[in-house]
């Protein structure tokens, strides 16, 4: 081989070697970007989370510095009034008792959805913690006060005993409705899914064969008795991605709109379902079945 050929050969090898090198990078970048922005997503969704959680504690703030401007003008009604207390002034108290004592159960109501958001964290802000419970002691102290003014009022007939709410019972109520709520929240945001080759999907009675597949006509769908124990159960608010095997191609055998996700790839091998809009992914079905071809 001569000095030229030799270069010309050479040339050709390193050639072919960076295009290779330089695949490899670009498909790390592109990888690495993608995980980029899954990170920024969930940092963006817990961020407003956060937000809307800071924003219910500065309104219980609030409301507790108006229960101690109401609780001091009831005081001053009462002791401006003496022992004759006119028919307006006796409404005015009533009014303002009532009005407490609704705050108040508000409050305890929005304390204990805020125990619950911050205790299903796994990483529990201390000083988010201290600060709830904080205005929880607040909220009892407050409602230490106000039963106990309601008992004076009520000994000296300012306000009407069947008149005036009581804390436990409001606090009751607005509980058991807001268990209903966060129940039926729960339900609504609740979905399945489950991935398999066609036979474990069929062994599972997730999908059963009728006519022909494929090339011969068959069709595979969905069992409508199939039971929830075989699926995996998400919450469809914190669920934004479904990793693959990365060793198949796929098949969606239930229906969302194809808009509403995106199948990400390494070469032609799918490696994840990416769920763009989360409300059109799961508002034809809840469950989600994947079969691996």
């Amino acid at each position: 081989m001569t000095i030229k050929r030799l270069f010309l050969a050479l040339a050709v090898v390193t050639v072919l070697f960076t295009s290779c090198g330089k695949k490899e990078l670009e498909d790390k970048i592109i990888t690495q970007q993608k995980l980029n922005d899954s990170i920024q997503a969930v940092v963006a969704a817990k961020d407003a989370e956060m937000e809307s959680l800071f924003q219910e504690l500065n309104s219980i703030e609030q409301s507790l510095t108006e229960v101690s401007s109401k609780y001091g003008n009831v005081n001053k009604l009462k002791n401006t009034s003496g022992e004759k207390v006119n028919k307006d002034t006796r409404a005015r108290i009533t009014e303002e008792i009532q009005s407490i004592n609704e705050i108040l159960a508000n409050n305890k109501q929005k304390l204990n959805k805020l125990n619950g958001q911050i205790n299903k964290d796994s990483n529990k802000n201390k000083e988010l913690t201290a600060f709830v419970e904080s205005l929880q002691t607040r909220v009892n102290e407050q409602e230490a006060q106000i039963q106990a003014l309601t008992a004076e009022l009520q000994q000296k007939k300012i306000v009407i005993e069947n008149l005036n709410k009581n804390i436990d019972d409001l606090s009751k109520q607005n509980q058991s409705k807001d268990q209903q709520i966060l129940k039926v929240e729960s339900e609504k945001n609740t979905a399945y899914y489950i991935i398999g080759t066609k036979k474990e999907l069929q062994s599972e009675g997730i999908v059963n064969v009728s006519g022909g597949f494929l090339g011969i006509g068959k069709k595979a769908k969905v069992s409508g008795d199939s039971e929830l124990a075989k699926y995996t159960k998400i919450d469809v608010r914190h669920f934004e991605q479904i990793p693959l095997n990365g060793k198949n191609k796929i098949k969606i055998m239930t229906s969302h709109p194809s808009s509403s996700y995106q199948i990400e790839y390494s070469g032609k091998i799918p490696t994840s379902i990416k769920i763009k809009n989360s409300n059109d992914f799961w508002g034809k079905s809840k469950f989600l079945v994947v079969m691996y071809e």
